[in-house]
């Protein structure tokens, strides 16, 4: 059944992300993103197995979550779209909570979005893209 609710998720978002209104206000598409308008990742959020983000800012993993989700809220309130926190204990990628923004495809993909943050939010210079998977 949890399955059954993930693959619901995971279509609803993508559907999200080709009929997202506000990509036609701003003239761009998803192009290629998997998930669009992320705010904020929590267990049992349906992420593919594998893909490719920009990782913004990350915490060492003896932080709260609550670090990390109060960094993406303040990026999020800043204009900065599909916003999320990775768990680190959720992907064998990760040494630490990431806050990120896109879930992409293809590097290139995640390359763009990350020359785009850092054209827009002079604080994002730092971001830098990141393979996610939950191999064990």
């Amino acid at each position: 059944m949890v399955i059954v609710f993930a693959v619901v998720g995971l279509i609803v978002g993508i559907l999200v992300g080709l009929f997202n209104a506000s990509n036609a206000h701003n003239g761009g598409d998803a192009g290629g993103q998997i998930g669009a308008e992320t705010t904020v990742t929590h267990a049992g959020d349906a992420l593919p197995p594998r893909f490719w983000t920009v990782v913004m800012t990350s915490f060492p993993r003896s932080s709260e979550r609550s670090v990390a989700e109060a960094r993406a809220k303040v990026l999020k309130g800043e204009g900065v779209e599909n916003v999320g926190v990775l768990d680190p204990s959720q992907y064998s990628s990760l040494r630490a909570w990431a806050v990120y923004s896109g879930v992409f495809e293809t590097q290139g993909q995640a390359a763009a979005h990350r020359d785009d943050l850092r054209g827009r939010y002079p604080d994002l210079q730092g971001c830098y893209i990141k393979s996610v998977t939950n191999d064990s």
